[in-house]
């Protein structure tokens, strides 16, 4: 149950930090990092967060920012 309380906290701080303003992987993690988590847990959220459609590229370049979608933010209003 630890590691699921983890783990949407971690997908919280995501979601909120992209709900402000478009991010580079990079910057993301470490602001991420900064509030809570590891490395690798951060990999497997940012992960299910977009196979799970509520974090997108904003375009198709390799080093694209990153966008909440609209069922991401429905996700942040619902886990706030």
């Amino acid at each position: 149950m630890k590691r699921l309380a983890e783990r949407m906290n971690l997908a919280k701080i995501v979601l909120h930090e992209l709900s402000r303003e478009s991010l580079r992987r990079t910057e993301l993690e470490q602001r991420t990092l900064r509030r809570a988590g590891t490395r690798a847990t951060f990999d497997g959220i940012f992960r299910f967060l977009i196979e799970s459609g509520y974090v997108q590229k904003s375009e198709r370049r390799h080093r694209a920012n990153y966008v909440i979608t609209e069922k991401g933010n429905k996700l942040l209003e619902a886990i706030q």
